[in-house]
């Protein structure tokens, strides 16, 4: 067997009930892209690191909360954090603020990753700098689960400034833009906190998009693509 394949577990290797409800996700329609914003569901994500690395740095927290027909559902957010034998250096612990002991009892990676799954189904996944939080759940969902996310993400770091090129922020951190709006999380660094905030900002940029003539999720992506390429960095990542 070679190194790669050792690396990344296959889902049929998973125990019973877990390859079951897996299977479950897996056969859940794909959202679609053409649903007016006016009735779009999203699942805004925020993860924590070990790090700012996101090819190598281990997944630690997943927070995750639900928004649909521009409202709100704080009754379905998600939350974990993933067990793990090996902690955080000094001063990651001192940014997340996740335990040593928090993180030797967190939940067993694969029940948290599978858990998160179930509560995004296959809707659309917002983040602020989503490639990070994409490479990052898509590293951690092949490792333990061996599968990859398939939902579309749009990337507030780009439609941001794509439809308020005049708040002159492109490129700035999430904070920059939650200021900007008076938001504020109501704990940083803690994943679903973030999530909620980032959430929030997403509300405000809902009703900017409309005001703007964007009535769909596939114009929302495409003005974060404009945006990309306008501006290939994104937000900064910050801690």
């Amino acid at each position: 067997m070679s190194w790669l394949a050792r690396l990344f577990r296959s889902a049929d290797e998973l125990p019973a009930p877990l390859a079951e409800r897996l299977a479950a996700w897996r056969a859940l329609p794909a959202a679609s892209e053409r649903v007016p914003l006016a009735e779009a569901r999203f699942v805004v994500v925020d993860v924590e690191t070990s790090g700012l690395d996101a090819r190598r740095d281990r997944l630690l927290a997943i927070g995750a909360v639900a928004v649909a027909r521009r409202r709100l559902l704080p009754g379905e957010g998600f939350e974990a954090t993933l067990q793990s034998p090996i902690t955080s250096e000094r001063e990651n612990i001192l940014v997340h603020g996740i335990s040593p002991d928090a993180q030797a009892r967190g939940l067993a990676p694969d029940e948290a990753l599978l858990q998160f799954l179930e509560c995004a189904g296959r809707e659309v996944l917002v983040g602020f700098n989503a490639p990070f939080d994409q490479t990052v759940l898509d590293r951690a969902l092949r490792e333990h689960l061996g599968v990859r996310l398939p939902n579309p993400w749009i990337d507030l770091a780009q439609l941001a400034p794509a439809l308020l090129p005049e708040a002159r922020l492109s490129g700035r951190p999430l904070d920059d833009w939650l200021a900007l709006f008076g938001l504020r999380a109501q704990s940083r660094h803690r994943a679903v906190f973030d999530a909620y905030a980032t959430a929030e900002l997403l509300l405000i940029l809902l009703a900017r998009a409309g005001a703007r003539g964007l009535t769909s999720v596939s114009q929302l992506r495409a003005a974060c693509e404009q945006q990309a390429r306008i501006s290939p960095g994104g937000g900064a990542r910050g801690v």
